[in-house]
């Protein structure tokens, strides 16, 4: 008997400012000032997401940009193993369970994602393991560090040295070498 074979992924959801004013005075300052400091941008863009945004609406949104972008082979292949296993509206966070052979479809899929319901969305790709528990250890020591140092006040350098490994990750952070030789 085979063992499938999974790969989960740990993606966030964030929400860029509306360049589309509106002709409010107020509107135009905020989107004027969201990109003046870091601290401004990353706080404007890591944010909760709304309480319509579920499991089901992701999985609905997903199953659908893959369907447009890679037609019935891509929505059978990627579709078959596919099932989002956590998300939480409080960290706009969540972890994607799919099969190891389909993973970059999904990642893919996540990325081409612009929308969600009536909110512009950037979806990223933050993390891809082959075990759920080390998207979990991945994702609470990303927030514990960022939160200490948030939490402190005292370490300007290393704000700034934070701030800058989140927008210097890459979408897409390969399987590590141990997870990769796990045939």
């Amino acid at each position: 008997m085979v063992r499938l074979k999974q790969r989960y992924i740990l993606f966030d959801i964030l929400y860029p400012p509306s360049s589309d004013t509106g002709g409010s005075q107020e509107n135009l300052e905020d989107f004027v000032n969201f990109s003046k400091s870091r601290q401004n941008t990353l706080l404007t863009l890591h944010r909760t997401s709304p309480s319509n945004i579920s499991q089901k609406t992701l999985t609905q949104a997903i199953r659908t940009v893959i369907q447009d972008h890679y037609g019935d082979f891509g929505a059978g292949t990627a579709g078959m193993q596919f099932a989002i296993k956590y998300f939480s509206n409080k960290t706009s966070t969540g972890i994607i369970r799919c099969g190891r052979s389909s993973f970059q479809i999904v990642v893919a899929a996540l990325a081409l994602m612009n929308k969600l319901g009536d909110e512009d969305v950037i979806v990223r790709c933050i993390h891809v393991s082959g075990t759920i528990k080390k998207c979990e250890e991945y994702s609470i020591k990303r927030n514990r560090d960022l939160m200490s140092v948030l939490k402190s006040g005292s370490g300007k350098a290393n704000l700034n040295s934070i701030i800058s490994n989140f927008e210097n990750e890459d979408d897409i952070i390969g399987v590590t070498d141990d997870e990769a030789n796990m045939d």
